[in-house]
Order: structure tokens, then sequence, then C-alpha cells
């Protein structure tokens, strides 16, 4: 079995950084819709036909804006006519409550869909090799269960053959985050054959591959900053990690070499924090940023006084040959290298001819 794994979509007409688009779309609910539909046109590539959400589809708990529902739904209903599965679970942020239910599960309303399934209660799959369990705020009750996910498991005699999926955060996945008891090592010997979790929005591996944070499509705010969001193709084999393209949430501070700023900014929102600037530096600087290519800036700075004074990092631009080569890298094409080597030949070629 092929299938791809996608996790904390949280689609929202998100604010910060965002425009309206000509078709009346948030511009960054546009980037989620995309990396949805990539996320299925890659597992096609490797032979699926199977996506399998691991909670938190929308954002806005206990609400649903129809400017972020109806492109949403309609991106699913155009991957279901195109002939995909999906099976979904609800995260605590798909729900009215802090318990998972039908009548307050955010996209309940796709229930009956041809080729969309809803899983609301903790069960292994019929028709899958998968055991789902939504979203549970209690950790003894999780454990419960878990527990008696894989006893049933060992009574069908499928256990080692059964990939869990869930929405709850793993210890060790966010290095701020305080451990709560659900450990890697807790997973491993429930005996399932891996065990994949949302929630936390950073992806991740433990125990030589057989337990997995999914993380987040994309990044969402400045809390993710530091952390790989993306997809997760799966099959019998083992799990490939598919970056996201979206622009991620990245930070300046006074620690940032200077040489690595241009590829920091490039393409992401900014966050400039703990520097001590002018009016004028905080401008420059500003503008530095998006000339290299943020796509947004926010600067989180502190006022410059005459006493203690501290100029903005300087920032190094990049050559010619460097930010072609990035922005072939970035599309992703086989043959990357070849392209790259004719057009640094083209533009040493023009050189010699301009000298």
């Amino acid at each position: 079995m092929t299938y791809g794994l996608l996790s904390d979509i949280h689609a929202h007409a998100w604010s910060a950084f965002s425009t309206r688009l000509p078709c009346g779309r948030n511009s960054r609910l546009q980037i989620i819709v995309d990396e949805l539909k990539r996320a299925a046109a890659d597992t096609r590539d490797v032979g699926g036909d199977l996506l399998v959400f691991g909670g938190d589809l929308f954002h806005t708990r206990g609400s649903l804006d129809p400017e972020v529902f109806n492109p949403v739904t309609e991106a699913i209903k155009e991957l279901l006519a195109d002939g995909f599965r999906i099976v979904a679970i609800p995260g605590n942020h798909d729900l009215k409550s802090n318990e998972t239910t039908e009548l307050g599960n955010a996209f309940q309303s796709l229930k009956g869909t041809d080729g969309f399934g809803i899983v609301t209660q903790p069960k292994l799959l019929d028709s899958l090799p998968l055991a789902m369990v939504p979203w549970i705020p209690k950790l003894d009750d999780l454990k419960a269960v878990l527990e008696a996910l894989a006893e049933e498991a060992v009574r069908r005699g499928t256990l080692g053959q059964v990939d869990l999926i869930m929405h709850a955060g793993i210890d060790g996945v966010l290095s701020g985050m305080p451990a709560h008891g659900l450990t890697p090592d807790y997973l491993v010997k429930l005996g399932f054959r891996r065990v994949f979790a949302g929630h936390y929005h950073h992806h991740c591996s433990f125990e030589d591959g057989k337990v997995w944070s999914i993380g987040a499509t994309t990044h969402q705010t400045a809390s993710d900053i530091g952390t790989k969001a993306g997809f997760l193709l799966v099959d019998d084999a083992g799990v490939a990690y598919r970056a996201s393209r979206a622009p991620e949430f990245v930070e300046v501070t006074d620690e940032t070499d200077p040489d690595l700023i241009p590829d920091v900014v490039d393409g992401n929102y900014v966050r400039v924090r703990g520097l001590k600037l002018s009016d004028a530096d905080e401008l420059n600087l500003r503008e530095e940023l998006i000339r290299l290519g943020a796509k947004g800036v926010v600067m989180n700075v502190e006022r410059q006084t005459a006493s203690a004074r501290a100029s903005s990092p300087s920032v190094k631009a990049k050559s010619l040959e460097a930010s072609v080569a990035d922005y072939i890298d970035r599309q992703a094409s086989p043959h990357a290298d070849a392209v790259k080597a004719r057009a640094a030949a083209i533009i040493s070629a023009v050189r010699a001819a301009t000298e």
C-alpha cells in the first residue's frame, strides 16, 4: 500500500503577510490548497491514490469562514473526482469542544461524499491496514485506546502489518514543549508496524523510523520557526519526507551570520528580533530584506539610544551565479545539475564578452 500522509494543514484566512487574490481568495490559504494538491500529485507519481489526513484540516475552532471552507472542500472534491481516496481524523482544531464528536467536527459535512472517509471514533479500518485515532484530550484515555487497538490487532493477526495514525503530541518532538508521557519507546512497544502522529508542528522520526511526527503541511506562524514542514509518502518499504515549498517563518537576530542572511530570508516570512536600531536603520534593514526576497518582514527590535548604539547586521548579497543556481534548485528538476552547469557557462561567456 502507498499513501500520502498530511497533518496540521490549518486552512485559514491568515492575515499576516497575506493578500486577496483577484479570484477573491486569501493568498496564504491558496498556498495551503496548492500544497495539498502537490501532495496528491506526488502520491500519484509513486503509484498511490490514497491520502490520509492526520488532523487539524482547519484552524479556527468552533466556527468556519465560508471563504475558507469552500476553497478547501472544492479542492478535496476535485481530488476525489480525479480518483483519489481520502481518509481523515479530526484534530483538536477541527472540533467545537475538546472532545471528538460527529456533530462537533468541522468537516463532517463531507461524510457520505464518495471516496471520503471520516473516522471520529478510534478504530482499525476493515479495508486498509490502518488504525485511526482522532483527538483524545486526556493521556490516560488515549493510552487505553491505543492498547485496546493493539490487542484487537493481535486478535486479528495483523498487528505488525498496521500503521497507526493519531493526533497527539509525542515527547521529544518540540524542544520547548514539556514531556507529558507519550514517549516514542511506549509507542514502539505497542507493536504496530509504524506510528504516525500529528499535532506537533515539526517533522522528525524516532526509534529507527518506527515512530514519526508528521509535521505541519506548511508554516503558519512565527511559532513554527525552526521546524520542518511538509508531508510524507508512505509505502511498505519505508517513509519519504517531502519538504513544504510554501514560504517559511524565519528569524534574523544579532547572532545570524550576515553571509547566510540572503539564503535565510529569500522567499520567506522574516522576523527580526533582538537588535537595537534607529528608525532609519530599521527602515533600511526592512528594505534590504525585501530586496533579498523576503515575502514579509516583522520587526521586534529595540529603539536605539545614544548610550547603546548598535548597527544592523551587514547583509552580503548573493552572486548572480548563486542566485541562478538557487532558483534552479527550487524548481526541483531531475536535470538541475545540467541546467546549472549550462547557466554558469552562459554567465561566464557573457562576462567574458563584456570585459
